[in-house]
């Protein structure tokens, strides 16, 4: 199988981040002609998202229709919890992660440099973000240490990889939103989980780089 990443895409990351606690590895490869906007990419994935599986003749697109394929062909460690209350529980945050928190925070993209910085975009995302920030604290589970108990899930992969950003983001833009105690418990549990020291050890100093550029332009 393979996978068609990009090294910085934030959903990519949390890709390989539920591969790599599934303990599954897949063939990284980046999009054809250059960027996911291509026809070659198109071809292979019509969405034009990142990531994308492709296995022969078969293909996926979305982040956790990706990582819940992978777990269902058995191929590694279950990230699904057992329990039905915290298997359904990892679906709505990963969810509120997907629609309400990461869209918030990609308003910010276009405008980390100064020179396309738009002042009321930045406070508008940084009120949703704390909006959602609220929201998803009140369903992380209060004894942890993982988004909803004692083992990571999918939903633990896409507020790992957004809070990434939205460390790297808030200082250059002056966010005042905050995630909420037990998530920002779960990132620091996910960060210090030995098998994802790879993924942790690159991705930061990439951000870094995307928003230095940016800053720099």
């Amino acid at each position: 199988m393979r996978l068609y990443q990009l090294p910085v895409s934030l959903y990519s990351f949390k890709v390989r981040l539920g591969l790599a606690l599934m303990g599954v590895g897949l063939e990284l490869v980046e999009p054809p002609g250059g960027s996911y906007r291509s026809a070659e990419y198109r071809a292979i994935n019509p969405a034009g998202t990142i990531p994308a599986l492709v296995d022969g003749d078969f293909w996926l697109a979305e982040s956790d229709a990706i990582l819940g394929h992978v777990e269902a062909l058995g191929l590694g460690h279950r990230i699904t919890p057992a329990d039905p209350r915290r298997a359904a529980r990892a679906v709505m945050l990963s969810r509120w992660h997907d629609l309400r928190l990461e869209p918030a925070l990609r308003r910010l993209f276009p405008h980390v440099g100064s020179a396309t910085r738009d002042a009321a975009v930045v406070a508008e995302a940084d009120r949703l973000m704390a909006e959602a920030f609220a929201l998803i604290d009140t369903a992380v589970s209060p004894d942890g240490p993982f988004v909803t108990g004692p083992t990571p899930t999918v939903a633990d992969c896409g507020y790992a990889a957004t809070l990434v950003w939205f460390d790297a983001l808030r200082g250059p833009l002056g966010l005042s939103a905050a995630p909420g105690p037990r998530l920002a418990r779960a990132s620091a549990a996910l960060r210090i989980e030995p098998w994802l020291d790879a993924e942790f050890a690159r991705y930061p100093a990439l951000v870094a780089a995307w928003v230095d550029g940016k800053l720099a332009g």
